[in-house]
């Protein structure tokens, strides 16, 4: 086993072990203090769990009675970025092709298995599994193509309530810039938003 691989077997306690690239817990506690009980918070795109383990310590933190649901096909998104990194790749052959296997134990290890419902499919298809407008915030951290965020947009925004947020990660021209030509197309009225995000309020 490869030195990039053997990361997966440490042990995990809260979100701060687990593998991955997460910088808007800030956005989260924003979340927990404008949301109300009852309300459906996706994260679309959840690698090992990192976020959305801090997603449902934070929502607890603050007695906030929500159903958090965590979408991810758990086959990695290939070769991304100007650099062409398949950053997934390993978390996925280490699992044998899934890191579905790694996503749930974090959850269990981190104390958010029952917290966190686990939809293992491509953002499109999942969000075909729910109402329009059934759900508080959508956020969007899939593929960052501009294809892809295009899909996902167009999929996920009929689900927000009016009211509710649209939001997504790596809002970075640089490093990511067909994330943010397909929130300028997709969206009017969407601004950046915590560290590299950005966020669309439903009208």
């Amino acid at each position: 086993m490869n030195d990039a691989m053997s990361g997966f077997d440490r042990p995990v306690q809260t979100w701060r072990d687990i593998p991955g690239w997460f910088q808007w817990r800030e956005g989260q506690e924003e979340a927990a203090e404008f949301f109300a009980d009852g309300d459906r918070f996706v994260e679309v795109g959840c690698y090992l769990g990192r976020s959305i383990c801090s997603l449902a310590e934070v929502v607890g933190a603050a007695g906030l009675d929500v159903e958090i649901i965590g979408v991810d096909w758990a086959r990695g998104s290939g070769p991304e970025g100007p650099a062409e990194v398949n950053a997934h790749g390993p978390a996925v052959e280490f699992g044998g092709g899934t890191m579905a296997g790694l996503l749930h134990r974090n959850l269990i290890a981190c104390g958010a298995a029952d917290s966190v419902h686990l939809l293992i499919d491509d953002s499109v298809s999942a969000s075909r599994l729910f109402p329009d407008e059934s759900l508080a915030w959508v956020h969007l951290d899939a593929r960052h193509d501009y294809d892809s965020v295009r899909a996902d947009i167009e999929a996920w925004r009929p689900k927000v309530r009016p009211g509710g947020w649209l939001s997504g990660d790596d809002y970075d021209s640089w490093n990511w810039p067909g994330v943010v030509q397909a929130v300028a197309d997709s969206l009017d009225g969407a601004t950046p938003w915590c560290t590299a995000q950005w966020r669309w309020l439903k009208p």
